[in-house]
């Protein structure tokens, strides 16, 4: 039985101006010649928010800020005997200017878009890529207005969307009138009272019920069980 462990990497993917920074690695153990992000080794009893932060310093002379988990990579070759896991960590550049500070190990940093990476990558790089993973990326998972694409690619963003079948459409429906019922509470601002009927006449349009018809049910309610003009609560029935 193979008693070795697997050893425990951390890659930082630092984003400044919606480029990351990439340096050309030079250990001959592994990658040499190929563009990594800085990073390194994970130290016993050290977070990875601080390997990140201590790495970017020592490799890039760079502070980082607002560090957190992107994803991690299960690296098993079994032609080199090599076995990593490997974590990659988002952040952003705070201060300081891009250099070699250990020029045996990289020959340099630059800044790059995701778009336009550097070749030959480094292994792990290369699978973030495959993977299909973007670091200016946001996740949002959430149903939304119809024209709320265009705007954000108006604004230079990218927005990437799928149509819903009418079940998931419906359920998640449900699910944005909770939000915005939550939002109105929340604020008790008018405009998200707007919102709360705009989810709710989508829903009766989906039960075939255009909106005018359910403005004469609700006329029709109220005539018969008054609106709410009156403040009454009902405490008790004997």
């Amino acid at each position: 039985m193979n008693t070795e462990r697997p050893k425990v990497g951390i890659g930082v993917l630092v984003v400044k101006d919606g480029k990351v920074l990439m340096g050309v690695r030079l250990k001959p153990e592994d990658g040499t010649g190929t563009w990594h992000p800085p990073g390194g080794h994970l130290e016993y009893g050290e977070s990875w928010e601080d390997c990140a932060r201590r790495e970017t310093r020592e490799e890039a002379g760079i502070e980082i800020t607002n560090v957190r988990f992107a994803t991690a990579l299960n690296d098993y070759r079994t032609e080199e005997s090599r076995h990593y896991v490997t974590i990659f960590m988002r952040a952003d550049y705070l201060s300081g200017e891009p250099h070699a500070c250990e020029p045996d190990k990289c020959s340099g940093w630059n800044w790059f878009t995701w778009e336009e990476l550097p070749s030959p990558l480094f292994a792990p790089v290369q699978s973030l890529l495959v993977q299909g993973y973007h670091p200016l990326s946001r996740s949002h998972d959430k149903l939304v207005r119809d024209r709320i694409p265009e705007i954000i690619e108006s604004r230079g963003g990218v927005a990437i969307t799928y149509t819903a079948d009418l079940g998931e459409y419906k359920e998640r429906l449900r699910t944005k009138l909770a939000e915005e019922v939550l939002e109105y509470l929340e604020s008790e601002e008018v405009s998200e009272l707007a919102d709360v009927l705009e989810v709710v006449h989508s829903l009766t349009a989906i039960e075939g019920t255009p909106r005018e018809q359910l403005q004469l049910i609700q006329t029709k309610k109220r005539e018969e069980r008054g609106g709410f003009e009156k403040r009454l609560v009902l405490k008790e029935t004997r």
